[in-house]
């Protein structure tokens, strides 16, 4: 019989079921704990890693307003509108500059959901 671990076991099935939801889908994307301070990130797909240049272990754990891919191209306004659409409860579309780890730049068109 497998053993349930109190609020674990039912949150990392519903984690598990977004996660093959979206995979198959060649979507990149990370998922935060919006519960702590500064919304970890506690997942990220492959297709994230290679757009960013980044491995999974270098994300984890790191905000999800994705502050360490901030660069001299990225908008001050666009990390406004995505904290902004962290703090309220609607979707919201941000068009921000993320650069890769090698600092080249990768545009990218965000859809925030709090």
């Amino acid at each position: 019989m497998p053993v349930r671990r109190g609020h674990v076991a039912p949150q990392n099935t519903f984690l598990g079921v977004i996660i093959r939801k979206f995979e198959g889908q060649n979507k990149k994307f990370l998922i935060a704990n919006a519960r702590v301070q500064n919304c970890a990130i506690i997942y990220c797909n492959d297709g994230f890693c290679e757009m960013t240049g980044f491995s999974r272990p270098d994300v984890m754990q790191k905000p999800c307003t994705c502050d360490f891919l901030h660069g001299q191209s990225t908008s001050r306004h666009a990390v406004a509108q995505v904290a902004q659409a962290l703090l309220g409860s609607e979707e919201r579309k941000v068009e921000i500059t993320y650069h890769r780890k090698d600092v080249s730049a990768e545009e990218n068109l965000l859809l925030w959901f709090s």
